[in-house]
């Protein structure tokens, strides 16, 4: 019997592992994907639908739409933009995107400042506080927020820009679009009357300096003749010429008259003695006029101090025609240069007019809890991954 006691197999141990004990981590893991989809998705997107329906408050939208136009910009377009279908570069393309960066500027964002107090149009107490503005940030920081209350737009073929801004009240909105589009009208006004004082700067200063040349040259010419007590030497000179030959025609006259009476009458005779006398009184008158003369040039030759009173007076008169012309011609480029520049004036073409907005616009808040939702569940279902991706690695 004990043979038989001894020969009964041992009991074998029980196995703890079994396909209860397999599914316990990944039960585990289920959870933790479970847990960790209520903390990234439902949580988040829960407190921001409260926030988009409860808490988000409402912005109006007003905006207006523009264009750069100049005075000569005319309806076609060049070779180019025939191919390409965008305006030329010279139909202020290049205003249109100085405007655009004017407008998210903090030029801007002072001049509104100025103008109406917009700290104040976007820090009301009732407007919810992620979206409320401080009032005591500094401009960097209003700058930053004007920024994204305020969408711009460029469309390159027409030359249109337009933009809308948001506010908390539909008055703010209007108002503020109104003050943007103001001060935008001013700035092109300021580009223009830049443009338009560097064209005719240059015109203007050659008219200054042909100015200054013929002044000067009707100062010689006045100097003078107070020098030489004569208003027109030339015409003096010629009047004295005439005078002197017909003193000489006539005195050669009476010689030949007194010669030839000389022949036939007696010495004492009164018609010689008259002939003689007024012989010698043309003599007199002509031997006067040369020493005048003579007197003049300072003793020399009369013919020579004519030649120069000549010279000097026709370099002046000479001086004064070419300071004439080239202030006729200044005159003529300076208006030219004027009118170049009023054709190159710029000009706000506003086709849509700052209106109040009857309703609001933003939030949206069923495509914004949609688009949460979305994120959301895309970045927990890409950590999820990576997660897994890694413990698979590692074990």
């Amino acid at each position: 019997m004990a043979d038989i006691a001894t020969l009964k197999p041992t009991p074998q141990p029980v196995s703890t592992i079994g396909p209860k004990a397999g599914l316990r981590p990944q039960r585990k893991r289920r959870i933790w994907l479970m847990l960790s989809f209520v903390i990234c998705v439902l949580v988040p997107c829960a407190l921001g639908s409260y926030y988009y329906a409860k808490v988000a408050s409402d912005r109006f939208v007003s905006g207006a739409g523009f264009a750069v136009r100049g005075v000569n910009a005319g309806g076609g377009l060049d070779g180019i933009g025939a191919l390409t279908g965008m305006v030329s570069a010279g139909s202020t393309t290049s205003d249109s995107y100085i405007i655009l960066r004017y407008l998210e500027s903090r030029d801007l964002v002072d001049q509104l400042q100025a103008d109406m107090d917009l700290r104040a149009a976007y820090s009301y107490d009732d407007i919810d506080v992620l979206m409320r503005l401080d009032p005591d940030q500094p401009i960097e920081t209003v700058v930053d927020y004007w920024r994204s209350m305020i969408t711009t737009s460029f469309d390159a073929t027409s030359g249109i820009v337009t933009f809308e801004v948001q506010a908390f009240r539909a008055h703010d909105a209007q108002i503020i679009v109104q003050h943007v589009l103001d001060n935008t009208q001013n700035l092109v006004n300021r580009l223009s009357q830049t443009a338009r004082r560097d064209a005719v700067r240059n015109a203007e200063t050659e008219v200054t300096r042909a100015e200054e040349r013929l002044r000067s040259a009707l100062e010689d010419v006045r100097s003078f003749r107070e020098r030489e007590n004569a208003v027109n030497p030339a015409a003096t000179a010629q009047l004295d010429i005439e005078l002197s030959s017909a003193l000489e025609a006539r005195l050669i006259d009476l010689r030949a008259q007194i010669e030839g009476l000389e022949t036939r009458v007696e010495a004492d005779s009164p018609v010689l003695v008259g002939l003689q006398r007024e012989a010698a009184s043309l003599e007199s008158q002509i031997a006067m006029r040369i020493r005048n003369s003579a007197g003049a040039a300072g003793g020399g030759n009369s013919g020579s101090a004519i030649s120069g009173l000549l010279a000097e007076f026709e370099a002046f008169e000479v001086e004064k025609s070419f300071a004439q012309q080239t202030y006729a011609s200044a005159l003529i480029s300076l208006e030219q240069a004027r009118i170049e520049a009023d054709r190159q004036q710029r000009y706000l073409a506003i086709y849509a007019s700052p209106a109040l907005p009857q309703a609001a616009i933003y939030p949206q808040r069923a495509e914004s809890i949609g688009l949460l939702f979305i994120v959301a569940f895309c970045l927990w279902g890409i950590g999820a991954l990576m997660v897994y991706s890694v413990r698979d690695h590692l074990s």
